[in-house]
């Protein structure tokens, strides 16, 4: 199966308005429905979250699932209380980094882990039948649970029930797994999204002095000129010889300002991997990135005797391949860190402290040093379409057939919004007149 209509590099994303009119809630809670097990439903702070969550409960209420609503959550919170609570699915409504005007659903599977590739195609192709009030196929029944509903129970009294405590169930989760950090001074922006106030409050539990910016929860605000998309607010905020933390809207994700400069996805792993390498986790002496991550982390990981394994752009090709290869340290430039030995999925707030307890292990953060690289978006509504079209495929080898040799291209179709991405990481001093000939060349 490979129907992929409706899922994207990281779950279900749109405008929310077009969330809505296509009735995609109620469909993906309809299909989801097949299942007698426990679904658990957070949001994000978005003003149409709340819609969107109305239409998803509505679609699962029409099958057999018992349904909790967990309200506004960070989505690795969410992936944490869908394991303690072994639920069959989870669903989060966020558009994560997106701007306010976006909404989309992230689908956990059992344990809080993210859709596995089978998983994510059967529910892709549930939901294109059931757009078409076509019957779901049994094959893809059989995927999406193996405890498919059969009447043999009789169904819970009252299917919807609330979940109280759940932040406070993983403030606790989380602060558990980390030491003191007495006499840090750490600056946050939560991006007003939702590890407002929550990232606050995990580290002064463990004694850090803290100041925040965008620290309150508003839908119109998220992501706008700030958070994890925009770290200048943040390099603006923190003070020197301090360390600062920008997530963005729903949590999965960090950057940090580290001695004035952003300090990325690949800076990140960069200093995580030196941390689990002293503490012997690097059993397979790999770390795993992306096609965006940059040559540079290459470089340093093989200082170190340890291999960089690249993926397509999205966490769940990076989750596949340290499952798959059996290690327990990946991420993205764009600051989603998976460590599987602290988390199923991506959690900004972990990743966070984690580089807090790395620099207070080592002393410092090690220095890094990028290869330049050049990275701007093309608007289109159809961008894997025209990703393969001739008029694109004609630039990509021109620019190529110019600048190959010194730098590196990658071109591809956004998964979360209506945009081609372009990049190219150049290993030339001439970088700045390059970039301005490159953008020339796919701007025209």
């Amino acid at each position: 199966m490979l129907c992929m209509r409706y899922f994207g590099t990281d779950g279900i994303r749109d405008r929310a308005d077009a969330l809505v009119s296509n009735n995609i809630p109620y469909l993906l809670g309809k299909a989801l429905g097949v299942t007698c097990g426990k679904v658990i439903v957070a949001r994000d702070v978005r003003a149409s979250s709340p819609t969107v969550e109305r239409g998803l409960v509505a679609g699962l209420l029409d099958g057999d699932a018992e349904i909790y609503l967990a309200g506004v959550l960070p989505t690795p919170a969410l992936a944490y209380i869908a394991g303690a609570y072994d639920a069959r699915f989870a669903v989060m409504i966020t558009a994560s980094h997106n701007p306010p005007e976006f909404n989309g659903l992230k689908v956990f599977s059992r344990r809080g882990g993210k859709l596995s590739l089978r998983e994510e195609e059967a529910l892709d192709c549930a939901l294109a039948a059931l757009a078409k009030n076509m019957p779901i196929r049994e094959d893809a029944l059989e995927a999406l649970a193996a405890d498919v509903c059969e009447n043999l129970k009789p169904l819970p009294p009252h299917r919807v029930r609330i979940l109280h405590n759940a932040e406070e169930e993983y403030l606790a989760h989380v602060t558990a797994m980390f030491p003191r950090f007495d006499g840090e001074n750490v600056t946050l922006d939560p991006a007003y999204g939702c590890m407002s106030g929550i990232a606050r409050r995990a580290f002064e539990a463990l004694g850090a002095k803290v100041s925040t910016i965008n620290d309150e929860r508003d839908g119109a605000k998220v992501n706008v000129g700030c958070g994890s998309t925009h770290i200048g607010a943040l390099l603006s905020a923190t003070p020197d010889g301090s360390i600062g933390f920008a997530f963005d809207g729903d949590g999965d994700r960090v950057i940090a300002a580290v001695e004035g400069r952003e300090y990325d996805g690949d800076a990140i792993l960069l200093a995580l991997s030196t941390l689990y390498r002293i503490k012997g986790k690097l059993r397979k002496k790999i770390v795993v990135g992306t096609e965006l991550t940059n040559s540079r982390l290459q470089r340093e990981l093989s200082s170190q005797n340890i291999a960089l394994m690249r993926t397509p752009v999205g966490d769940k090709y990076v989750r596949d391949a340290l499952l798959e290869n059996d290690c327990p340290l990946g991420g993205e430039k764009s600051g989603h860190i998976l460590m599987l030995d602290r988390a199923t999925t991506g959690d900004g707030l972990v990743t966070a402290l984690s580089l807090l307890e790395t620099k207070r292990t080592l002393g410092a953060l090690p220095a890094f040093f990028p290869y330049p690289m050049l990275q701007f978006d093309l608007p289109s509504e159809r961008p894997a379409e025209e990703l393969k079209s001739d008029a694109m495929q004609k630039k990509l080898a021109l620019a190529k057939a110019l600048y190959g040799e010194k730098g590196r291209f990658i071109l591809r179709a956004s998964g979360t919004e209506p945009k081609l991405r372009v990049a190219y990481e150049c290993f030339s001093p001439d970088y700045q007149i390059i970039f301005k000939e490159i953008e020339n060349i796919f701007k025209e």
